[in-house]
């Protein structure tokens, strides 16, 4: 049997003596090894061992060699699952995160300066929260709903007032009537700032003229008069639409002079009881409007008279007339004391006057007759040499322009027409919608041929406006015609 030096007798091992193995690996080792040329092991501490008579000091000094760690592989102990009370742990705490990140970006968006301000225009539209709309820019004046009434009154007839309110604040942080401020006053759940409108007091005066006249303020009394040249500053006062009175009799007649105001300023309301009578001169049938009420309609010359109506600071008239083209208003006339037992014209915009559009249809036509002589379009002008085309909005692009155009056109190429002509005259003129007149006018053409005169007369109704460019040579220019309608239709015979 071959045996391994592993297990060989000692003196089969080379160099003879004494079998040596390493404590530590069982490598076969020197007897002047150190440390195992394996494993590193100090084998000189394995041989030492311990004597009481031996000391540290009477060993041999014997040069040491740094022992060799073994080095192996740390394992790391098996990863616990976590526990389902671990996990709804953590996901509360990043659901709570998540709502904190969703609540501020929310508060930052909801409380910024701009979607605050819509929030507070809307409120004063409709009336609600008024309270946390406004805040009081003075210690006089102590914010309720009800005194807050007045502003949604007025804005809510003002619509473009509003919109200017509204720009104003967003622009400047104040309204140019110095009334509002838009500015912040606070926080909003203790991050979000909170702005709000400042609302600065107005303190107006009121005057009357008879002792015993008892005036309102929105229909609750508020003081009456002891003299006849009574007058009484208003405690203070948010600035907004208000109902102002003033009732007594005078003589055997009981008056009122009573109106809505919009108070803005500190200034004087004359609430004097006192008539008025004035002759208004407007079109013809149209509706008269007294401090926004209708009262009745021009008659047929165009006049409609006021008799001993109570006057007011506040009275205002406006005419309105009504067509299938629209609505068209005149601006509002203030009436004044002193316009008692007068006239007082209600003029529509724009509107062109009769004389003027009967110059305007005569050259119209006569550079339409002019056409229909000479057939070419150089020739279609009236006697100022303006061209046809500048009675038209929009000149040759015009639809009118281009059928009367061709119309007088037909007519120069008529073989059987000797000579046309052609006479205007106006029938009316009244408002229409935008600054626009509807102008009725006829046409009489006489058609000339070899035996006899055909004559026919229409009647249109044109659309003029004024005219855009102020330089251009019509003060104004048709913008459509309706169809015509005959109204007039015979033969006349030729003159030898």
């Amino acid at each position: 049997m071959h045996l391994t030096p592993f297990a060989a007798p000692a003196n089969n091992q080379p160099g003879g003596g004494q079998n040596h193995f390493c404590p530590n690996c069982g490598t076969p080792i020197s007897p002047d090894d150190i440390f195992c040329q394996h494993c590193g092991y100090n084998l000189q501490a394995e041989n030492a061992t311990p004597d009481a008579n031996n000391t540290a000091s009477e060993q041999p000094a014997q040069p040491t060699r740094q022992q060799a760690t073994p080095r192996s592989t740390p394992t790391r102990p098996p990863r616990k699952p976590m526990s389902k009370a671990k996990k709804i742990q953590w996901w509360s705490i990043g659901g709570v995160l998540v709502l904190l990140a969703a609540f501020f970006v929310w508060g930052s968006q909801h409380y910024s300066r701009a979607a605050t301000l819509d929030r507070e225009i809307s409120n004063i539209k409709s009336g609600e929260h008024l309270t946390s709309t406004f805040t009081s820019g003075s210690t006089d004046l102590k914010l309720s709903k009800t005194n807050l009434l007045p502003v949604n009154r007025y804005y809510t007839d003002h619509a473009k007032a509003l919109s200017s309110l509204k720009s104003e604040l967003q622009t400047s942080g104040t309204s140019n009537d110095g009334n509002f401020t838009y500015k912040q006053n606070g926080h909003h759940l203790l991050f979000f700032p909170k702005y709000q409108i400042s609302v600065s007091p107005v303190y107006p005066t009121i005057t009357t003229n008879h002792t015993g006249n008892v005036i309102k303020l929105d229909n609750k009394k508020v003081a009456t008069a002891t003299s006849d040249d009574y007058t009484k500053k208003l405690s203070a006062m948010v600035p907004g639409e208000y109902h102002l009175q003033s009732s007594g009799k005078i003589g055997s007649h009981h008056l009122t002079n009573s109106g809505d105001y919009h108070i803005t300023h500190d200034k004087t309301y004359d609430l004097e009881l006192t008539t008025v009578s004035v002759t208004f001169n407007t079109v013809p049938a149209s509706a008269i409007y007294l401090n926004g009420k209708k009262i009745g309609n021009a008659d047929a010359s165009g006049i409609y008279n006021l008799n001993n109506e109570p006057w007011s600071s506040d009275m205002s008239a406006y005419a309105q007339y009504s067509s299938s083209a629209g609505k068209a208003s005149t601006p509002s006339v203030h009436i004044r004391k002193s316009d008692d037992q007068s006239d007082v014209d209600l003029d529509y915009t724009d509107m062109i006057d009769e004389s003027d559009a009967d110059d305007f249809f005569d050259n119209l036509f006569t550079a339409v007759q002019n056409l229909s002589d000479q057939g070419d379009i150089d020739d279609a002008t009236d006697d100022d040499d303006d061209a046809m085309s500048d009675f038209f909005a929009n000149g040759s692009s015009n639809t009118q322009y281009s059928q009367l155009k061709q119309m007088a056109e037909g007519y120069y190429k008529d073989d059987n027409l000797n000579y046309i002509e052609m006479d205007t005259d106006i029938k009316s003129v009244k408002p229409g919608p935008n600054g626009t007149s509807l102008v009725a006018y006829t046409v009489k053409y006489d058609f000339t041929l070899d035996d006899y005169d055909h004559i026919q007369t229409y009647q249109y109704t044109a659309t003029l406006k004024a005219a855009a460019d102020e330089n251009a040579s019509q003060s104004y220019e048709i913008s459509t015609i309706s169809g015509g309608q005959k109204t007039n239709d015979y033969h006349e015979d030729s003159d030898d």
